[in-house]
């Protein structure tokens, strides 16, 4: 039943990673395993930015004292960034993990920023990295299928998840200097 697949793991990632809960890495490497690559694309895709979207709202309406005692250091470093550099300072910390994601989503609804604008980024910034755990996820399951032979193809994604945020983390900091 492959369309009703994707939609139970679309609505059981949601669930999941709107509660914050730090999932993101393993739900996209499952996708990438259970799904043909642009399924996995579109259903983590949205699901991924639909969640953190909930999960910023969540934290805004209903944890918002706990959560700016508990990581005040995290949360004064993504705020004074919110406030000097705006809707690009979201896009920079999704195109470059310095952060968990579930933890920008939280200490994100601390924040003045608005839904909408959050969610386009969320979903625009988190694309190429959801993308790269995708297909990881798809060289997985052929590893595994294929008793343990690495390919080159994985190596370089593997590679990538590495040395992509620290790109990035240079390219934006050179872009908000």
């Amino acid at each position: 039943y492959p369309y009703k697949s994707g939609i139970y793991y679309f609505f059981t990632s949601l669930i999941l990673l709107s509660l914050s809960l730090p999932l993101a890495l393993i739900l996209g490497l499952l996708s990438g395993i259970i799904f043909e690559p642009l399924k996995a694309i579109i259903i983590v895709s949205f699901s991924s930015s639909i969640a953190a979207t909930m999960g910023m709202l969540i934290s805004r309406y209903f944890f918002r004292d706990f959560l700016k005692e508990r990581y005040k250091n995290q949360y004064e470093i993504i705020n004074n960034g919110f406030m000097t550099n705006g809707i690009y300072y979201l896009f920079a910390l999704r195109m470059t993990p310095i952060f968990p994601y579930f933890l920008i989503n939280l200490l994100s609804g601390l924040t003045t920023i608005k839904v909408i604008p959050y969610y386009l980024t969320s979903q625009l910034g988190m694309l190429p990295m959801s993308i790269i755990i995708i297909f990881l996820g798809k060289g997985l399951d052929e590893i595994i299928l294929s008793n343990a032979k690495i390919d080159t193809e994985f190596l370089i994604l593997l590679s990538l998840v590495g040395v992509l945020p620290l790109f990035f983390r240079l390219l934006f900091k050179k872009i908000l200097n």
